[in-house]
């Protein structure tokens, strides 16, 4: 089954951001969490961005 915003295959072992939110990937969900602020999700999206899972991801505290 494939993530039905971006299309990455879901449930990928060697893919941490694969994992399936109800048919989307935790890549696309935790990024629109984080962007609305969700705590827990922007606390996780920091992380895999610092771990180097997310690299183009812009925290959205440092914009405006």
């Amino acid at each position: 089954m494939n993530c039905q915003v971006c299309g990455r295959t879901l449930g990928q072992k060697d893919d941490p951001l694969s994992v399936d939110c109800g048919g989307d990937c935790w890549g696309c969900i935790g990024e629109i969490e984080a962007a609305q602020g969700w705590e827990p999700s922007l606390e996780k999206v920091r992380e895999e961005f610092a771990l180097g899972l997310r690299p183009s991801w812009t925290d959205p505290s440092s914009c405006c």
